[in-house]
Parts: C-alpha cells; structure tokens; sequence
C-alpha cells in the first residue's frame, strides 16, 4: 500500500493542481460563492479517489510482489488479475526461467572446474611423494633445499584441495569420537621437519581426558594451519610454540600460542578475511591470506568459536573455543 501511494504522489499533486485550477476559473468568472467551491473540490477528492481505488485493486499484486521481499520468485500467476499484472507476472516468469538456465549452467560449470582441479590436486601428489622419497638423504644441502621447496609444494595443494572441499563439507565430514591431545600431537607430527628447519620447540600441554566428537581430518587440517602460520611468523630461533586446552562451562578453550613477530592491532578484525594479508604480508611475500580464513570458515561449519589475540613483536594467541554437550 506505502508503495502504492508513493508511486502515485505525482497523480495527487496533478489532481490537486487541477481541482484549484477549476476553482481559481469560477472565481475569476464570478462564480465566487463558497459552496460551489466546497462542492468542486469534494467532486475532485470523490473522483481521486474512485480512479486510485479502481487503480490500486487493478495493480495490488504487482505492487504486494514489489513490496515482499519473502515472495517466492517462482510463484507466478500470469492468468489472474488485470491485463497489465497478467503480463507483468508472464514478464517475471520469464525472466525467472532464464535465470534458472543460466544458473544451471553456471553450476554445471563450477562442478566441471572443481572435479578438474580437484584429479589435478590428486595428480600432483603423486610426483611430490616421488620427490619426497628421492630426497630422503638429509646429509645433501641441495636434497634438503629440494625437500622444503617440496613441502611448501604439498601444503599448497592440500590448501587448494581443502578449500574446493568447504563447498561440499557435509559430504566429507565423519564425526569420531577422540581427544584433543591425540588430534594436536598428530598436527605436531605432520610439521615436525617445519619445525625442525626453523629451530622452534612444539609443547602440547593438553590433558588426556578431554574428549571430543568431530571430524579428525579437518580438525588436524585446521590445527596444520595455525601450527604453519605460527612457524611462518616465528623468525626467532629457539622459541616455542604452545597448543593448550582448558576446560570451561561449556566446553573447552584451545589455544595455540606463538612468540612471532605478532600482527598489527589494525589489522586484527580482518585476518579472518579471504586474501587478506595486512602488513606482515608485505613482509612475508609468501603470504596468501587463506590460511586463517580457511580456519574460520572449519570452525563455523564445526560450530567452534575462534578469535585471535595479538601483539607486535610480542606473539599471536588463536583461541578457540569448542562446545560440549554433556
């Protein structure tokens, strides 16, 4: 109805231009008596609204379908109604139609490029573990150099592979029921020679007893990132990084702390942001900024909490916060 009126403000300041227009003609040819001007402005409100009346029950389910942003597109009625709504709701259905084809096809496209990469990802694997395995002699510097570049190489493709699977998460996801302890201890072990190269000391200070159903692949996935953002952020020799579990009202606290170079407190609400490196990606050009938005984004289809904590020079604190039932 609001939307009725406004659309017709134009039509009332003509009608109202007109009926005062009418009645300035009978005074300017005598006709000055009171009660024919009373009666030629009440015949121009009747007549007003008789048209706006007749207008508005013409055109109310065009104007009800502008107005309600919860109709359903797809409920059209291009039979029912004046001439102008049957062709505007046969204009609607059209365009919808359309729309649905080219969504189709959009779709069908995305699947055909995700199915590609993802046999890519897969296809790659196979030469780095071949490379893996011919670099095993750690006494060669040049096997080692080759050895980095070729871990780097794994965890981009893990990261490529991970982010295609984000769209189908309900269709890769197995709760287990497990431990906090075991899932970080593994996470610890798949970056050890990380660790290792860069001289950092992992400590894994969670109790035994804290158990927890999730899925174990993503939940190490997502612990592999922070421990290589930590690691990555971490120049100084000999320093640690800390993953810790406590339990609260609700369920647990996890924390994974490090002694890096920190992250500039501008840039705190936007690390969980995709692409978004901020000034330590200036820094550290192999910086992509997928890393924590991919973490984000596990922990809200897992239904975890998780927020960062940081200062400069002093290091970072990712907490996450994992609800239990009990």
């Amino acid at each position: 109805m609001r939307l009725f009126f406004r659309s017709h403000l134009s039509f009332l300041l003509f009608a109202l231009i007109l009926s005062l227009s009418t009645v300035g003609i009978f005074w300017l040819d005598g006709y000055n008596s009171a009660r024919l001007t009373i009666y030629v402005l009440f015949l121009w409100v009747v007549l007003s609204v008789l048209f706006l009346t007749v207008r508005y029950f013409g055109y109310r389910r065009v104007f009800k379908r502008l107005e309600q942003a919860d109709v359903v597109a797809s409920e059209f009625h291009p039979n029912e109604g004046s001439p102008f709504t049957q062709a505007f709701e046969s204009y609607l259905a059209q365009q919808y139609h359309a729309y649905q084809i080219d969504l189709q096809k959009w779709r069908a496209k995305d699947t055909n490029r995700s199915i590609f990469i993802n046999q890519w990802v897969h296809q790659m694997k196979t030469p780095v573990s071949v490379i893996e395995l011919m670099t095993q002699n750690q006494s060669d510097p040049a096997l080692r150099s080759i050895q980095e570049e070729t871990d780097k190489i794994k965890q981009g493709l893990d990261t490529v592979l991970y982010t295609l699977r984000l769209e189908t998460f309900e269709n890769d996801f197995v709760v287990e029921h497990t431990d906090l302890k075991t899932l970080a201890t593994e996470a610890v072990n798949e970056h050890k020679r990380l660790f290792i190269r860069h001289q950092l000391y992992p400590k894994v200070a969670i109790d035994s007893g804290l158990f927890l159903e999730t899925d174990k692949k993503w939940f190490v996935f997502m612990l592999g990132q922070l421990l290589s953002n930590a690691i990555k952020y971490s120049p100084q020799k000999g320093s640690r990084v800390e993953i810790t579990a406590i339990t609260e009202s609700t369920g647990y606290l996890m924390t994974i702390q490090d002694y890096g170079i920190g992250i500039e407190k501008s840039d705190l609400p936007r690390v969980f942001r995709p692409f978004f490196t901020g000034e330590n990606g200036r820094k550290y050009q192999h910086s992509t900024g997928m890393g924590l938005f991919l973490v984000s984004e596990i922990c809200h289809k897992l239904g975890y909490q998780i927020s960062v904590e940081s200062q400069i020079d002093s290091g970072t604190t990712i907490l996450i916060r994992i609800p239990i039932q009990k």
